[in-house]
């Protein structure tokens, strides 16, 4: 059964955690030791807890601590109503799409250029994620859609269904009927932070693809997806093509954005710290 969006900080908050767990079994397993599909000392080191300070794309904490500021400064920020809505924007072109071992050295530096260039007058803030995809509508090849989820605000509906538009015209998606540029209307905050939460969690679940038959059983020439919870050595591919990416600079912004970004990123590092010092000066206490 395929599993549903995490948009409650409960389920993202346990996601990564059941993430990390995962990830690390298959790391200093035999698998993730020796052999071919092995994990390089690197990635290994990006998972441990130490590594939260440099907000590694795949660190748990990392995650976890970046998402907890972002809700809370965006909320401060960003107020949407039925008037003024904000707006949960996500951009998927096939343009963006890798073959899963291209992805370990994919520049997604492209898609933000990009991104920015179709955004530019626009207050947003966003990110980019990697859908990987066990097969597509050609077969059984593996591949990595790359893609920007962003929270645009300030603008209207009209201004927003004309970037859709135009995207669209230019555009394609991986699934032929599916669109490369969407967005849902954001006009309350619990709205807001439940896309805010989906957009910054990290890439943990794999997506299938399904033909779409008509009543006598035959292809429409219309597709499905279906997402579920990685297995070990789909965690591993991620800890992977992620490597080397930290959770900030992944992001993209505009305008308002880009100091909602700043502060994002400093708090969350603060708090880190925070939670460090607090840990030493426990273990001094139980020691001394």
């Amino acid at each position: 059964m395929a599993s549903k969006p995490i948009v409650k900080w409960n389920t993202f908050v346990s996601a990564h955690q059941q993430f990390n767990e995962r990830a690390h079994r298959y790391a200093y397993g035999k698998r993730g030791r020796e052999g071919p599909f092995a994990l390089s000392e690197a990635v290994r080191e990006s998972l441990q807890d130490r590594s939260s300070l440099s907000l590694k794309a795949t660190n748990a904490r990392a995650r976890i601590e970046f998402c907890r500021a972002a809700r809370r400064i965006m909320r401060r920020i960003v107020k949407p109503t039925l008037d003024r809505p904000a707006y949960f924007l996500t951009l998927s072109p096939i343009n963006f799409v890798t073959s899963a071992a291209e992805a370990e050295t994919y520049d997604w530096s492209m898609l933000q250029k990009w991104a920015e260039e179709q955004l530019k007058g626009f207050c947003y803030f966003g990110i980019v994620d990697a859908a990987p995809y066990a097969n597509t509508p050609r077969g059984r090849e593996k591949v990595v859609s790359w893609h920007i989820h962003a929270i645009v605000w300030n603008a209207s509906r009209d201004e927003m269904q004309a970037l859709k538009d135009s995207i669209n015209k230019r555009h394609q998606s991986l699934l032929p009927n599916r669109d490369a540029a969407h967005f849902r209307v954001r006009s309350s905050w619990k709205g807001l932070r439940q896309s805010l939460t989906y957009m910054l969690k990290a890439p943990l679940k794999t997506y299938r693809v399904y033909p779409i038959k008509d009543s006598n059983k035959r292809p429409t020439g219309e597709y499905r997806q279906k997402k579920d919870w990685h297995r070990s050595g789909e965690a591993a591919a991620v800890c992977r093509f992620m490597h080397g990416a930290e959770i900030d600079k992944l992001c993209v912004a505009g305008l308002e954005g880009r100091e909602i970004l700043k502060d994002v990123a400093a708090r969350s590092v603060a708090t880190i710290r925070e939670q460090d010092a607090t840990r030493v000066r426990a273990l001094i206490r139980a020691v001394g």
